[in-house]
């Protein structure tokens, strides 16, 4: 197992403090942590008097009802740092065991995702792609544990120095990079710290090189929740329309790269400022002009690709004067969602969103419609801008559906927003970055669990 550091410690005063009561068992747990937080609830027998971190973890465990005889160790390893955990796998084999089974695994990161304090702790953090460190040990360790500030934004702190990496998208726990200096990719793990590196490729099917670009990442993973297998697909420049998508693919079951041409219902090409594709479900979806999107499986045989349009009632005309910079699409909880700012401050509506209800018929229903003087803020300032900030669609919430986050520009500070309360509060200020925006950043899940890099054969 590789390295997991964190600065997590459970104190020695404050460790499993028995004392029973009418048949039950008081425990309590003091320890300090920065990412794993106590939960308001647990499942079947446990009643959680639960707090912020730093203070007593306090919950009451009914030996006579308990499912099975491990279940309290469950219990009591569930609360620890993760580095604790692995660290206690050498107390005995049968602890082993136990903490290496699926089950285990499953129960500890249903209680980070539970806790009552996810909002304040944030399980994910909106992640700025462009890194400055010189080597990619030391992206690593800017996603230890102990490295997670509050923040929703996650930026590279030295930007006086030469941008190095880019973070092109995350998988399952998984981080694809980019190295501008060696020009090569870097498939990681930030908790165990591993990463692979792969090589280049020489020889393309159709003809010379071409310049492949906008990177998607789509991992498997297994019944035990391991990753088996990843593929990286690019896409070739389109400078004028065509009716062939170029693809150049990266498998690490082959070890080996292999470039496509499919052909497209029709023409298509790629927006001048573009980003990385969205993953839904497992599929990878590229922005094209005439306002849609070309979707590609790379686990789906034989080949082939398809093109979805976005709601035929959103602001058309905004997508092509302002090149898609007000809008966002993205997956959400097991839906592809499309939300649109409007950029004029006077226009009727300010924010809205549709859903796709029906993804093999790329059919959208709309979800709502907000003017200005619907919105409201308990943030003072951010409440006196209302009415005329300009607001840049930034990231879903990856465990929220009422949550969007935006920046707000004026203010210079990345703002949430609640469609059901249709409540804007400020989330972080100031971003330290003119010209964030939906493209150049990725909502990132912080890893719960240890994802060995799947390594690829020698092709």
């Amino acid at each position: 197992m590789a390295n997991l550091n964190s600065s997590n410690q459970i104190h020695n005063d404050g460790d499993h403090h028995q004392i029973p009561t009418q048949n039950r068992v008081i425990i309590h747990f003091r320890f300090q942590s920065r990412v794993i937080t106590p939960p308001s609830s647990i499942k079947q027998n446990l009643n959680s008097n639960s707090s912020f971190l730093g203070l007593d973890d306090t919950f009451t465990y009914d030996i006579h009802n308990a499912p099975d005889s491990d279940s309290l160790l469950y219990e009591i390893l569930s609360r620890l740092p993760l580095k604790s955990v692995f660290k206690f796998k050498c107390v005995s084999k049968h602890w082993q065991t136990l903490i290496s089974q699926r089950s285990f695994s499953q129960f500890y990161i249903s209680r980070m995702l539970t806790s009552n304090t996810a909002s304040c702790s944030l399980p994910f953090r909106i992640l700025y792609r462009y890194m400055y460190d010189r080597k990619i040990e030391d992206i690593l360790d800017r996603f230890r544990p102990e490295s997670y500030s509050s923040s929703v934004l996650y930026l590279s702190r030295d930007q006086h120095l030469d941008i190095k990496f880019k973070i092109l998208a995350v998988s399952n726990g998984l981080m694809l990079c980019w190295s501008f200096s060696n020009r090569v990719y870097h498939v990681c793990d930030p908790v165990t710290r591993q990463w692979v590196t792969l090589g280049r490729k020489k020889v393309y099917k159709y003809g010379p090189s071409p310049s492949f670009n906008w990177e998607g990442f789509v991992s498997r993973v297994n019944e035990d929740n391991v990753v088996t297998s990843f593929r990286i697909v690019r896409v070739g420049n389109l400078k004028s329309p065509s009716n062939y998508l170029s693809l150049d693919m990266y498998s690490s079951e082959t070890g080996e790269w292999v470039d496509y041409r499919l052909p497209c219902p029709n023409p298509i090409a790629f927006p001048k400022h573009g980003a990385g594709p969205i993953s839904f479900n497992g599929i990878l979806h590229w922005f094209i002009y005439d306002h849609g999107m070309v979707s590609f499986d790379p686990y789906k045989d034989p080949k082939s690709c398809r093109v979805i349009p976005f709601p035929a009632d959103r602001d058309a005309q905004s997508e092509v004067t302002n090149d898609g910079l007000y809008r966002l699409c993205d997956g959400c909880q097991g839906k592809l969602r499309f939300f649109q700012v409007a950029p004029d401050t006077s226009s009727f509506y300010c924010f809205s969103m549709w859903d796709l209800k029906d993804y093999d018929k790329g059919e959208w229903c709309s979800e709502f419609k907000v003017t200005r003087s619907d919105l409201s803020s308990s943030d003072h300032e951010l409440k006196s801008w209302l009415m005329k900030a300009t607001f840049l669609p930034l990231s879903f919430h990856p465990f929220d559906l009422d949550i969007v986050y935006m920046r707000c520009v004026e203010l210079a500070c990345v703002v949430s927003y609640s469609m059901h309360n249709r409540k804007l509060e400020v989330a972080c200020k100031p971003t330290g970055v003119d010209a964030l925006s939906w493209r150049v950043v990725v909502p990132f899940m912080i890893p719960r669990w240890p994802t060995p890099v799947p390594i690829s054969p020698v092709p």
